[in-house]
């Protein structure tokens, strides 16, 4: 009876100790300081911002030529094809702003879970995700980012 106490006794003790040990606690990301001070986010932003500007120059000169044309055919055919052209760029624009974003999500998350591990926590979520508590790791993630 004694030994299957302290086996039992053994047991909750090495229960309670591994249970204790994984509660390290809980990180955040704020993203949104990570999108405004991470080189490479900024280098993506730029790059969006001046697809953007471009389209709208376009659409505004084809906008322009077409006021401009003498015929309601010919305006017809000039805002057709401008159509046609700023669909194709806005979905290029879609295109490179997802992968952009994928891309900076895998480098972010990679250097979260170096961070995560370093620092022996549990999880790491965005600043947003959480109500109160927590550890901010955004400083840490961002050395690693450089």
């Amino acid at each position: 009876m004694n030994f299957k106490k302290t086996v039992i006794a053994a047991a909750l003790a090495l229960g309670l100790s591994v249970g204790t040990a994984n509660a390290a606690g809980i990180g955040y990301v704020d993203y949104n300081k990570v999108s405004t001070t991470y080189s490479l986010a900024k280098k993506y932003t730029a790059e969006l911002d001046a697809k953007i500007v471009a389209i709208e120059n376009y659409a505004k000169a084809q906008q322009a030529k077409a006021n401009a044309a003498k015929t309601a055919a010919e305006k017809k055919t000039i805002t057709d094809a401008a159509v046609k052209q700023v669909r194709a760029k806005q979905k290029e624009y879609a295109d490179t702003r997802n992968k952009r974003e994928q891309e900076l999500t895998q480098k972010v998350v990679a250097a979260a879970e170096k961070v995560r591990i370093s620092k022996n926590l549990d999880i790491i979520i965005k600043k947003d995700s959480r109500v109160t508590g927590g550890i901010d790791v955004t400083a840490d993630v961002l050395n690693i980012l450089k």
